[in-house]
């Protein structure tokens, strides 16, 4: 919700300016429940599979950026790997928030060589990024939640590994609203 979604959605209006969006935050696990009972159209979910009578739709894949306070003594110029941070607290998003995500992150933790010590998690970006600003820990977000307008946090790119994270937009294949077919045809252009 920093730049790619509301970017797509006001693209998508500007050809379609009838519609009407109501937004809702909540995690994977909650789209897929309210996908399947019509109670959603459209989610955004970083998963790999959904239930059977779901299209997922991948739109974008990206890397990872670790999140450090600004004053932190590590940089882009003396970051190494994550092995430089085995020794401190890391603030992940919440493993219910969705699994597969949760589990990739593990996976760069993996291929460094050590486990994660996990102080806090959540499921909001911004509060990651507040708790990380009060020196709380450190994090792991994908590239597109890199913000630049905060002064208190820096960003490292994590560049050199083979784990990336995928954000796709579902929906469910016998949901009949007449505007869901405009919009998932809006999005196949990302294939």
């Amino acid at each position: 919700m920093q730049e790619i979604i509301p970017n797509l959605l006001v693209e998508f209006k500007k050809e379609n300016p009838t519609t009407v969006f109501s937004l809702k935050e909540m995690d994977n696990h909650k789209q897929i429940e309210e996908l399947l009972s019509y109670d959603l159209d459209l989610g955004f979910v970083r998963l790999d599979r959904v239930p059977r009578g779901l299209t997922l739709q991948p739109i974008l894949k990206e890397s990872f950026c670790l999140v450090l306070p600004e004053k932190h003594h590590i940089n882009e110029g003396n970051f190494k790997n994550l092995q430089q941070f085995k020794e401190e607290s890391f603030i992940l998003f919440d493993p219910k928030y969705s699994s597969s995500y949760y589990e990739k992150v593990m996976q760069l933790f993996d291929e460094s060589g050590f486990s994660p010590i996990i102080s806090h998690n959540t499921i909001h970006a911004g509060s990651i990024y507040k708790l990380v600003e009060n020196n709380f820990g450190i994090s792991i977000v994908p590239k597109s939640l890199a913000i630049q307008n905060n002064h208190n946090i820096k960003f490292i790119e994590l560049k050199h590994t083979d784990q990336k994270t995928t954000l796709s937009v579902v929906w469910n294949a016998n949901n009949r609203n007449p505007r869901l077919e405009e919009i998932t045809q809006y999005f196949s252009f990302f294939e």
